[in-house]
């Protein structure tokens, strides 16, 4: 089993609430402290507190020994300008969510099978300031106990060596920092030029010694080796496709093939300094 894991053995819960009750006075304290900050941002941390905690407590299931874990996937879906605008203040929200749902989990006594993963997604038939949190495991109880009778692999915060992209076949991306952002806006790390894709299309973050990719909600939506995903943990050569946009996985300690020049963005760099690359499809003028 390739997953990894992180189990926490948390306290002796002897007084046992409502589980969704009690979650739901943990959660709202981390969400008033990330959504509080944010300006010209009207969500109500009580109705994003509700709903993670409701989505936390209807998924708690049992190990075959009868111990109590909650999901470790969440996506927490806003309307397209509502996700706009909380990425632009928040670009690293996502990962602030992930944390405080795993301390609410320790705070609980709750097991979890891995660090939470959150991903803000996107959908315009929903009304702006309404929240839809969905949540889910990555695992079933079999292979959660199974996890339990074996060591730990995790190896948190490092980033594969010599990880980097292929993309559109003739130029290299390095991936040497832990949060990628992709899409067609400027303040994304990789930028590709190309109407088909979305503003903010995907993510590639580093977790636990690997890195994943995720949809962000796009209207091309993200596809690996041919098959749709939201979620998906990179293996080298994995292909994956934006809008017909390729971009190849792969991972060498001597790092990207020499054949292959970097991508060097064709526009000064703005203050912040933060975006690397642009990319402009070849294909585009021909498709236009």
């Amino acid at each position: 089993m390739h997953a990894e894991w992180l189990i926490f053995r948390l306290r002796d819960s002897a007084n046992v609430a409502n589980p969704i009750d009690r979650i739901e006075s943990q959660i709202e304290r981390f969400v008033e402290g990330a959504l509080g900050k944010l300006l010209g941002v009207q969500f109500s941390p009580a109705l994003v507190a509700a709903q993670l905690s409701r989505a936390m407590g209807e998924g708690i299931r049992r190990t075959e020994d009868g111990k109590p874990f909650v999901p470790d996937q969440y996506a927490l879906t806003l309307n397209p300008d509502d996700a706009e605008a909380i990425l632009d203040q928040a670009p690293h929200l996502q990962d602030s969510f992930s944390q405080g749902l795993l301390q609410v989990a320790r705070d609980c006594d709750y097991l979890v099978f891995r660090e939470p993963i959150v991903t803000i997604a996107v959908d315009p038939t929903l009304r702006p300031k309404e929240v839809r949190v969905v949540a889910w495991h990555s695992t079933s109880p079999l292979e959660f106990t199974q996890a339990m009778q074996s060591e730990p692999k995790t190896n948190p915060g490092v980033l594969p060596k010599g990880a980097y992209l292929i993309v559109n076949g003739d130029r290299h991306f390095p991936l040497d920092r832990p949060v990628v952002n992709i899409g067609r806006r400027l303040d994304n790390q990789l930028i590709i030029d190309d109407p088909r894709i979305s503003r903010t299309h995907s993510q590639i973050r580093a977790r636990e010694g690997r890195f994943e990719v995720f949809d962000l909600g796009s209207s091309a939506g993200t596809v690996i080796n041919g098959r749709q995903i939201k979620h998906h943990v990179l293996q080298s050569g994995d292909v994956i496709n934006l809008a017909g946009n390729r971009l190849v996985y792969g991972e060498d300690p001597g790092g990207p093939p020499d054949e292959t020049p970097a991508y060097s963005p064709p526009f000064p760099p703005r203050p912040s300094g933060d975006q690397r690359t642009r990319v402009t499809p070849k294909k585009k003028k021909q498709q236009e």
